[in-house]
């Protein structure tokens, strides 16, 4: 930054093709964006870090501006400022120093209140650690980053791979880099479908329509890219008719989460093609988009072995179980070669440790070897359930009930009817057999499930128990 500021400062009166040294600041993009010219841009930097130094030391800001701004030579800057020459360069160099503090700073609060904007748009995090995903999410980066096409990109493969999770992983490194913010796209959306839905009575069922019409589409796209005072009492026409203007004026990432269907494509694809280019759609899909025109498939492979038993450990960590941490790895191959490198499984044979050892759910685990996934997911799930006491049964029975962004503890008592102190170490025990996942931080958690636990939910339990009073069929 120091080397920056100085080559900055040289240009101060001089407007020239070096204008665009500061080109990969966002303080800079945000200066241009307000004058439309390189040069102006700048130069109301520049003033900006001068005036926050002169705040902090005057006669360094001074220095400065004679040096650089007023160009005169150090001895004249000597007389004028009754010091030695040699003073003048040393206090040129702290001011330079001290500049490119300021200017560093300035750059990182304004780059966090950009990241803070988008980040209000994505689901909470679901994982505090990503593994394996470098190298997938440097091929994505490498794709979404060039302006022409694909406009249209497909997340593949099969449930619990991890899409939504690595969707998000991708685009908070591109906030990070700020590619989201002002080098690529200036703007973010995040919608996600939801495959059920509570009717009048409490009880979830599937939908017999798209998940995510493009009507509702249009609104979650109005809501997040629209000032309210723009969508206020407007048909869903007049909404879309806005939403393609600003997706057509400016690059934005738009991410559509959970199109699992042939339904769901069929339902969206017109109108997506009709809004993309320049902005781009990012969809994840247990669907392969490859015998759809203008969609990009992008697979995602399972977890190396390696990684999965980096996934098997660090989730041990976060559960408290040092033995399965500190494992052989000959005992944690047999746990890949049975469920792969599939991310939900590991995590989910990871919960079945607490309350059986290592080596009875390695055993258990054996018989369903070579098991399609759908059908190791559903091995897994009733050996978890079958542990389940009824109080931790009924609570799980409720979480299909919760969407997809999760609700505080006081929401899901009042749903589940009873006190929230009673219910907190259930849902702590569901946590700790990853049934149930927990997002926020210190000041806020909230409490959610995922999409398979949801279809298991409500596809296989309801043959393994009775039903309760929370799926109980609206009969009027």
């Amino acid at each position: 930054m120091r080397k920056l500021i100085h080559d900055a400062l040289g240009q101060w009166r001089r407007a020239g093709a070096d204008d665009n040294l500061l080109a990969d600041l966002l303080i800079f993009q945000r200066a241009l964006a307000q004058s439309g010219n390189t040069h102006a841009a700048l130069n109301h930097v520049l003033e900006e870090v001068i005036g926050v130094l002169a705040a902090q030391s005057e006669e360094e800001a001074t220095i400065l501006r004679l040096r650089f701004y007023d160009e005169m030579p150090a001895h004249a800057v000597a007389l004028r400022l009754n010091m030695s020459e040699g003073n003048v360069f040393k206090r040129q160099r702290e001011g330079i120093e001290h500049a490119a503090d300021v200017l560093a700073q300035r750059e990182e609060a304004l780059r966090a209140e950009f990241q803070g904007r988008f980040a209000q748009h994505l689901p909470a995090a679901t994982y505090t650690a990503l593994f394996g995903a470098e190298q997938t999410i440097a091929e994505l980066i490498d794709i979404v980053v060039k302006p022409e096409a694909p406009w249209l990109l497909s997340l593949e493969g099969i449930g619990g791979i991890g899409k939504t999770s690595l969707a998000r992983g991708l685009i908070d490194a591109l906030i990070e880099d700020g590619i989201i913010g002002w080098r690529t796209y200036s703007g973010l959306a995040w919608v996600t479908a939801r495959r059920q839905q509570i009717n009048a009575g409490g009880a979830l069922h599937d939908l017999d329509r798209p998940a995510l019409p493009v009507e509702e589409l249009i609104i979650a796209l109005a809501d997040q890219l629209l000032p309210a005072d723009e969508r206020r009492d407007l048909p869903v026409s007049a909404l879309e008719n806005r939403v393609r203007g600003v997706l057509k004026q400016s690059p934005h990432l738009i991410v559509v989460d959970n199109l699992e269907t042939d339904a769901d494509i069929h339902a969206l694809r017109d109108v997506l093609h009709g809004l993309a280019n320049p902005s781009r759609f990012l969809l994840t899909s247990r669907r392969s988009l490859y015998d759809q025109i203008g969609f990009f498939p992008y697979r995602l492979p399972e977890l190396s072995r390696a990684d999965s038993l980096s996934l098997l450990r660090h989730e041990a960590r976060q559960r408290n179980l040092p033995h399965l941490a500190s494992a052989p790895d000959d005992q944690l191959h047999a746990v890949h070669n049975t469920v792969g490198g599939n991310p939900l499984a590991l995590r989910l044979v990871v919960g079945l440790t607490h309350v059986h050892s290592l080596e009875h759910v390695l055993a258990d685990l054996t018989a369903a070897r070579g098991q399609a996934i759908e059908q190791l997911y559903t091995h897994i799930y009733r050996r978890a359930w079958d542990r389940l006491a009824e109080d931790e049964r009924n609570l799980l029975l409720v979480m299909p009930l919760i969407n997809e962004n999760g609700a505080e503890i006081d929401l899901i008592a009042d749903i589940a009817e009873q006190p929230a102190p009673q219910l907190r170490p259930i849902l702590e025990r569901l946590v700790t057999l990853n049934l149930v996942e927990s997002r926020g931080d210190l000041h806020r958690r909230c409490y959610t499930i995922h999409s398979l636990t949801r279809a298991f939910l409500h596809e296989q339990v309801l043959r393994w128990s009775p039903p309760s009073r929370h799926e109980q069929p609206d009969n009027r």
